[in-house]
């Protein structure tokens, strides 16, 4: 740095000094350049003053020649029409000269500007018209001229340009007989005149007195130079001017790029000792910038808590930062430099990871995916990878960059919400046994009590003499019976609250459902609720849980019963209906109850959402999980005027 700032002070005292002692040999120089600069612009100014004479002077030669070419055209054109004109015999609604409509014919086919030309008699009717299939009508219908006329120019709606019309007069004996009408394309009269030289440097233009262009022979915009020659093409164009303008010129002039270079020497020399200082401490604040960056980028990067990692595209390690360093238990030195296979693999995912590894390569994208990595105490962690291709200066893929994050935690966090979420669901069930307890109770009370009527009648049987072994036989079934019953409502009940893993298999929804409706039955019974089950398929094969859809259908059973406790008995209408239909199964509940609320519709499956003052809001959201683990769909249809439809579908399974 302070060798920087010494040749500096050197050459400002030395300047310092030169000044003084040669004041005037200072401003010599100065002096010099202005004169010469002053000098160079004269003479710039007065070349350019003789370009712009010399190329006014040509665009009038060349607008001249145009003029008299085009002028030379139609005149031609006007002659030879004349000449056939003149061979041409009209008699009543027929041409009878057939050398004349083969010269017409002719004519039309070497003269691209032709578009049309037709032939009429003296009342304006056409009587021939070429090429064949052209438009017979006329554009406008004039007087018809003793000689050769041409009318203005205007635009034709038949050939969707501007266009030019000859009218000639067909004689017979001193007679006007009819006439001979052609129709010439500005644009193609234009093109076939204006040579390729003159249309490289001019954009030529015919306008008519109201500046409206009229056709145009352009490679371009013609620019905004006020160089421009305008003149009359009357006769034979009535109205019609040519107009032309010369295309910008592409060339640096002369005197500016003079002009240029000197007043870039005179600053040079000016501001030479500016620039030597200004450079100075340019660099000088450049690398003070690059040393902040160095302690900035240093600092980020001990900062972060997610491991950054550069390879080339042979997987040779480049750089690592500090948190990969303490995921993979190894300092830096020893991980830059290595190649594949990493220590940090685990052995048993090697396979896995090579071919994930020669999948990005074949595939440069960006990719993330969860691996685990293995540190040299042999503890593992659970990682998340986001790779992306690393891209140098020049936009080359020379390797990848990755940032790897530690998901341990998250992985323990998902799988304790998971325990906890079947957890949640196990208490649900035991939940709903505790509410069915009371009406259980009395299921059960039945065959118990008819189990100790027919145990009784039977010691009574064996007490007695004679023994009638009829009588004991047939009491002792029925209370085999009732005890069967019995274990049933038990055994039914233990499937359903026992805390176990789905169990997808082949099954019966019909029995399904006539088991939900057995344990629901007692407290249909006690809300005194009437319960219509119309007759519905005897076998209705799904893959399933068995226990996993008694509770689903139990579940929306009792919704159904408890949306309906507050209205009066009579009212107490729950129905379900099972219908098979296009390889599914639906099953539907509807009660004659309020109806799902307008402000929990769109939530009445989200866990915790609930209306009742006791409800733990879990039970439909329940439902949900089982019917999406069992590929279905479950929705709900407000009824109309009251009530609610729970319906949910299940997919077939084909049987034999």
């Amino acid at each position: 740095m302070m060798r920087l700032a010494r040749p500096s002070g050197f050459i400002r005292q030395a300047a310092s000094r030169t000044l003084a002692a040669h004041p005037i040999s200072t401003y010599v120089p100065i002096l010099a350049i202005l004169i010469i600069v002053l000098l160079m612009g004269v003479f710039a100014w007065a070349v350019n003053n003789e370009r712009d004479d010399e190329q006014s002077n040509e665009l009038i030669r060349n607008a001249l020649w145009v003029e008299q070419s085009l002028s030379f055209q139609l005149r031609s054109h006007e002659n030879n029409l004349s000449r056939i004109a003149s061979e041409i015999e009209v008699q009543s609604d027929l041409i009878s000269t057939q050398s004349a409509l083969t010269q017409l014919q002719h004519f039309k086919t070497i003269h691209p500007d032709l578009l049309k030309v037709a032939v009429q008699d003296r009342f304006g009717t056409t009587l021939l018209v070429r090429p064949p299939g052209a438009d017979t009508r006329i554009a406008a219908h004039v007087s018809t001229p003793r000689t050769s006329t041409w009318l203005p120019a205007y635009f034709s709606n038949e050939h969707q340009e501007s266009v030019l019309d000859l009218v000639v007069p067909i004689y017979e004996e001193n007679d006007i007989v009819g006439t001979l009408r052609a129709t010439f394309s500005l644009a193609t009269i234009l093109m076939e005149n204006v040579p390729w030289w003159i249309a490289e440097q001019y954009h030529v233009t015919l306008i008519d007195q109201s500046d409206q262009a009229l056709a145009m022979r352009s490679k371009g915009e013609p620019g905004e130079s006020e160089l421009r020659y305008a003149m009359s093409v009357d006769p034979p164009l009535h109205g019609v001017r040519l107009l032309m303008t010369p295309y910008p010129q592409k060339n640096i002039p002369t005197f500016t790029l003079l002009l240029t270079v000197i007043a870039g020497l005179a600053l040079l020399a000016v501001v030479n000792l500016a620039m030597q200082h200004h450079y100075a401490r340019k660099r000088r604040d450049a690398e003070l910038a690059l040393m902040q960056e160095q302690a900035f980028r240093s600092a980020i990067e001990n900062s972060m808590v997610t491991g950054m990692r550069a390879r080339d595209l042979d997987g040779k390690v480049l750089y690592v930062n500090p948190a990969f360093c303490e995921l993979v238990g190894r300092s830096s030195e020893d991980i830059i430099g290595l190649t594949p296979p990493m220590p940090w693999w685990v052995p048993e995912m090697m396979d896995e990871t090579l071919e994930r590894r020669d999948r990005l390569k074949s595939a440069p994208s960006v990719q993330v995916f969860d691996t685990l990595f293995q540190r040299p105490d042999g503890s593992r962690l659970d990682i998340q990878v986001f790779e992306s291709p690393l891209i140098d200066a020049q936009g080359m893929h020379v390797g990848w960059i990755s940032s790897v994050i530690d998901i341990s935690s998250r992985k323990q966090a998902e799988a304790l919400a998971s325990s906890q979420s079947e957890q949640l669901h196990h208490t649900a069930k035991l939940v709903t046994m505790g509410e069915m307890a009371s009406t259980l109770a009395h299921e059960l009370n039945q065959p118990l009590s008819a189990i100790a009527s027919y145990a009784a009648g039977s010691l009574n049987l064996l007490a007695n003499e004679p023994l009638d072994p009829t009588q004991l036989r047939r009491g002792l079934e029925s209370l085999a019976e009732q005890t069967r019953r019995a274990g049933q409502i038990i055994h039914r009940i233990h499937d359903f609250v026992r805390k176990r893993d789905p169990q997808l298999s082949p099954l019966n929804l019909s029995e399904a459902l006539q088991g939900a409706l057995a344990m629901a039955k007692a407290g249909l019974r006690h809300h005194q609720i009437q319960l219509i089950a119309p007759a519905h398929p005897e076998h209705l094969p799904v893959m399933g849980d068995k226990v996993l859809l008694e509770q689903l259908i139990f579940n929306l059973l009792r919704n159904a019963s408890e949306a309906m406790s507050g209205l009066e008995p009579e009212r107490r209408v729950l129905e379900v209906t099972m219908q098979a239909s296009n390889g599914v199964v639906l099953v539907m509940v509807a009660d004659q109850g309020p109806g799902v609320a307008s402000t929990i519709m769109a939530e009445v499956f989200q866990a915790f959402t609930t209306t009742k003052a006791q409800g733990l809001g879990i039970g439909l959201n329940i439902c949900r999980s089982i019917v999406e683990l069992h590929h279905g769909k479950l929705w709900f249809e407000n009824g109309v005027p009251h009530g609610a439809t729970f319906l949910f579908s299940l997919p077939l399974i084909e049987h034999d």
